[in-house]
């Protein structure tokens, strides 16, 4: 099975803004990785709140998501994996993210969070 890239907020954010500094590197990521990009139900209720925040339409977003991501599901150790990294750190959100993760997956974000934690990170950033 090839490698999940769970992909984090700052990246959907990149691909739908009109112009952001992570634009092209989210662009590129993105091309050659579109297969297997998968989201948290956790990120996409991130995205939810920036969206509400910033008054941009959350269906018309979340539908253009649901185009770029698979969305994978939830399980009780889930909940109770993140807690082990908000004990070490981590917000609710990351380490609901991390959680999601096994050791082969990587995080698409410019966050530096997940590299402290040890995940394997393509960074928006390079």
């Amino acid at each position: 099975m090839p490698q999940k890239k769970y992909a984090d907020t700052d990246f959907f954010l990149a691909l739908m803004k009109d112009s952001d500094w992570l634009k092209d590197k989210a662009k590129k990521i993105y091309g050659e990785n579109k297969e297997n990009i998968f989201v948290s139900p956790f990120t996409i209720v991130e995205i939810m709140i920036v969206c509400k925040r910033e008054d941009v339409p959350v269906k018309e977003t979340l539908i253009q998501i649901s185009r770029i991501a698979k969305l994978d599901t939830l399980t009780w150790d889930i909940f109770y994996k993140s807690c082990d990294f908000m004990e070490k750190g981590a917000t609710i959100f990351d380490s609901l993210l991390m959680a999601f993760c096994s050791e082969d997956d990587q995080i698409i974000s410019s966050d530096k969070i997940y590299e402290k934690f040890g995940f394997d990170v393509i960074d928006l950033k390079k």
